[in-house]
């Protein structure tokens, strides 16, 4: 079962009240549990979503009031698209997606991926904005680049290549292709 640990600012976008929230609990996913966050990106609602134990991170911009009730669906296609940009096969994919088909939400706990995610923020705005905006990036290519970048609190490691190694797949390359 998935828990996604939402801010308390995605809390207040959603509606949820800090009562209606499960309590946080061991994972028996092979990902483990998810940090979201809501902030504005080029005028848009954009979350961010974090894996806990990879620092593995994507964006969902666009978010409308209509949309975000739906949040663990978004959460579970954006996470499909995510691996499958990443070379990740169909079977591993479907494999996640099963595991994370219950979601509960709860608060966050960890100060340090909190941390990381806000740098997460600012590294995804710089690379947008670099690129032209939304309506010019590619912004696949940016997740791409993004977990590729090395993380202190993994040891210096890319989130990608920590991800396959969860997953029993071998590393990639440091670079992305278009470079």
């Amino acid at each position: 079962m998935l828990q996604l640990r939402l801010t308390g600012k995605l809390q207040k976008e959603i509606g949820i009240k800090a009562a209606a929230l499960s309590d946080i609990s061991d994972n028996d996913t092979l990902l483990g549990n998810w940090y979201a966050n809501i902030f504005t990106l080029d005028r848009r609602k954009t979350i961010i979503f974090v894996n806990e134990k990879t620092l593995y991170s994507f964006i969902i911009y666009g978010i409308k009031k209509t949309n975000i009730e739906k949040l663990s669906e978004i959460f579970v296609t954006g996470l499909e698209q995510s691996l499958f940009f990443e070379g990740i096969t169909s079977s591993i994919i479907k494999r996640m997606s099963l595991e994370y088909g219950l979601c509960q939400f709860t608060k966050t706990e960890s100060k340090a991926v909190l941390g990381n995610m806000n740098n997460l923020v600012d590294l995804y705005s710089h690379w947008v904005y670099h690129d032209g905006g939304l309506k010019k990036c590619d912004l696949s290519e940016i997740i791409l680049r993004i977990n590729r970048t090395p993380q202190r609190n993994i040891g210096w490691e890319y989130s990608i290549n920590v991800l396959r190694a969860l997953l029993g797949l071998e590393a990639t390359k440091a670079t992305l292709l278009s470079e």
